[in-house]
């Protein structure tokens, strides 16, 4: 069931973790260290250092904490993993999302952010790069509810894909596939990094919810939120163990002309930096 609904998605789940006895403290890193940032971020500012200013914090945590390795490699997500794209992966991205009051939405997005090297990036081939997300709290329709565009790994008459890797307003032609993706803390979701995805903002009232829908960040409620009061989700990207990962800051430049990638942060201790893969099944 779940490869036909891969097939026919893009994405199959909701699954089930097979151990969630550390899903708050994981969750609980996520928090301190979105505060932790936040601090370093208005010193920079006070200072009048903001070159000093980083938004990478939450990327790649799973080289730095064991307990978010040991999730990443709870039984349930590898044996799922392996029924939908196979073995002899390696896990080369991770990323929290961390969503509380006056948090703005994630724009719609696809997680190919690479291809294999400086290769040119191919939305359609689904033999390679899949991505798989995790709730390490409640995420629901009312807190900062994640989205995704049924059926976006494969062509869509009228959607073309030929654009910028993240972009704010959904065409017409994908509106009606718009699908809600709710998941229960210790849940979990895989999917072809082709397929696109956001998540809407953290707050918004329910008469605003619209297919187009754009939630701006407010930051007076955001500076004055309880982060702990928020939810939070894991995100992880995977590729066949052959693929080649991009060097550190590079960033994939084939493609359309506005499909430049998101640097590649690599994980960084002592100044000394290192490559964020590792294997995963």
């Amino acid at each position: 069931m779940s490869n036909e609904q891969l097939d026919r998605d893009g994405l199959a789940g909701p699954f089930v973790l097979a151990d969630t006895a550390m899903l708050d403290q994981v969750s609980a890193i996520a928090t301190e260290l979105e505060f932790l940032q936040a601090q370093q971020n208005k010193l920079a500012r006070l200072s009048g250092q903001e070159d000093l200013m980083r938004w990478t914090t939450l990327l790649n945590r799973h080289m730095a904490f064991e307990v978010i390795q040991d999730v990443l490699n709870d039984e349930n997500i590898h044996s799922v993993v392996a029924d939908c794209f196979g073995t002899d992966l390696i896990l080369w991205q991770t990323k929290f999302f961390p969503k509380y009051p006056g948090v703005g939405e994630n724009y719609w997005h696809h997680d190919r952010i690479i291809e294999n090297g400086d290769d040119p990036i191919n939305v359609y081939d689904t033999t390679n790069h899949f991505s798989f997300v995790i709730a390490l709290t409640d995420l629901g329709n009312d807190a900062g509810r994640l989205e995704y565009i049924r059926g976006s790994h494969k062509p869509i008459a009228g959607l073309d894909r030929d654009m910028p890797r993240i972009f704010d307003n959904m065409p017409e032609a994908a509106v009606e596939r718009i699908t809600p993706l709710t998941l229960k803390k210790g849940e979990f979701a895989v999917f072809h990094s082709a397929v696109l995805h956001r998540s809407l903002a953290y707050g918004h009232k329910e008469e605003d919810w619209s297919p187009n829908y754009f939630g701006k960040p407010n930051p007076e409620v955001r500076s004055k939120a309880d982060k702990r009061s928020g939810r939070t989700s894991l995100a992880a990207r995977l590729a066949r163990k052959d693929t080649v990962i991009p060097e550190i800051s590079g960033a994939n430049p084939a493609g359309a002309p506005k499909a430049i990638a998101e640097p590649m942060p690599y994980y960084s201790l002592d100044n000394v930096d290192r490559s964020a893969v590792m294997a995963f099944n």
